[in-house]
């Protein structure tokens, strides 16, 4: 009896640990692509509007979905309050303070910092092309990110059930 309910808690808790790692593959592609929306409207609030850096970041923060919403909201406050010298320090505050949990890559994170980097240091003419090739970018790193998805997520669920089958046979 203690066994059998001892080898289905082995079971049923592997499972379950293959189907969470499963999900940061799901989330990584979800996160990417509110990055991209993002960028878009801080393309939009910068060439359209002609809307002030911070005020623009703050904007983008509070039309985009957890938690790259807090990026854009926590690199506004670092500009704003002037606790920063450049953009791309406030950026790189946001992603390697490590108070914001996110799924992205190291490069996923390089796209935006390059982005930062040439924030405000060009006209609007330079900022479209700026934008165009972090969009290219994102777009790659998106198809790359579902890709992985693609392979990776029922294989770790099944990992998952299978190495627990496998410490269930070992205990009978």
């Amino acid at each position: 009896m203690f066994k059998t309910i001892g080898c289905l808690m082995i079971l049923g808790s592997s499972t379950i640990g293959g189907f969470i790692y499963s999900e940061g593959f799901k989330k990584r592609v979800k996160q990417l692509n509110e990055l991209e929306r993002a960028v878009n409207q801080l393309q939009s609030e910068i060439e359209y509007t002609h809307t002030p850096l911070p005020e623009a970041l703050l904007n983008v923060s509070l039309k985009s979905e957890a938690p790259i919403n807090k990026i854009f909201m926590k690199a506004s406050n670092l500009l704003s309050l002037n606790k920063v010298e450049t953009v791309y320090d406030a950026f790189q505050q946001c992603f390697y303070e490590g108070d914001i949990h996110l799924n992205l890559d190291k490069e996923d994170i390089n796209v935006i910092l390059d982005l930062s980097k040439s924030l405000g240091e060009s006209d609007v003419e330079g900022h479209k092309k700026i934008f165009l090739l972090v969009k290219n970018n994102l777009k790659k790193r998106i198809n790359i990110a579902e890709t992985i998805m693609n392979k990776n997520v029922k294989m770790y669920r099944y990992l998952g059930f299978s190495i627990g089958a496998m410490i269930v046979i070992v205990l009978i």
